[in-house]
């Protein structure tokens, strides 16, 4: 069994930060079936089921849309990003990413969606293991979503795994450069490591796209004068 370790202050605040309370209306009589898991006490709402067949509604026709214009959540998320580089205080930068992690916090599938919900309840609940294995499927049904690698990020640090941390942050800057959060995790866990060369490029990715995070940029400064006194 792996033992957790003191937790680190990596900013990883996004990786939950769009999913929902559990329903007031949610009972202990439903749970989550999970392969290779078994029957799991996370509660559902009465009537969903996640692997077995889904009864979904008929979809709802979408208007066409012109190939060259990009679509509305790429628009609205460029636009953010831009501001979060251009933004005046730490309050303003800090409101900016919030609304960016909700952007990242979609994934398309109502599936992966209900997956992160139930794995930020057990989180909260302080069952690490559980988070893990809901996130674990949750990368293999959509591997292409960063935001669950850096959810499972955050678990692998809460039980040790560092080493693996740093994979899955790695493989969500591979999927999304612009991933701030991760790259300051990044930063942090090489930092910790006793790589300070490694440590200064990630922090400086990370304030290239969100200037104004002062934890970061006092660990960039610590470190720029620890590699140039290296280097004389």
């Amino acid at each position: 069994m792996r033992k957790a370790v003191p937790a680190i202050s990596l900013s990883l605040c996004l990786a939950f930060a769009a999913a929902p309370p559990a329903c007031a209306a949610e009972t202990l009589e439903h749970y989550l079936d999970i392969p290779g898991l078994g029957r799991v006490p996370i509660p559902l709402p009465p009537g969903v089921t996640v692997f077995g067949p889904l009864r979904k509604p008929p979809p709802t026709p979408e208007p066409p849309m012109d190939r060259d214009e990009p679509a509305p959540r790429a628009t609205g998320l460029d636009s953010l990003l831009g501001r979060l580089s251009e933004a005046r205080s730490e309050e303003e930068a800090e409101a900016l990413a919030q609304a960016i992690g909700r952007i990242w916090a979609r994934s398309g599938s109502a599936t992966a969606d209900l997956l992160i919900s139930r794995a930020a309840v057990a989180a909260r609940a302080s069952q690490p293991e559980l988070a893990l294995g809901l996130l674990d499927r949750i990368v293999t049904l959509e591997p292409g979503w960063p935001q669950a690698l850096v959810a499972r990020a955050e678990m692998r640090l809460t039980l040790g795994d560092a080493a693996g941390a740093e994979r899955d942050l790695d493989a969500a800057v591979r999927l999304d450069p612009r991933r701030f959060d991760a790259l300051g995790a990044l930063g942090a866990l090489r930092e910790r490591a006793g790589e300070p060369e490694r440590a200064l490029d990630a922090y400086r990715r990370a304030l290239a796209l969100h200037p104004r995070r002062e934890q970061w940029r006092r660990a960039a400064e610590r470190l720029e004068q620890e590699v140039v006194g290296r280097d004389i």
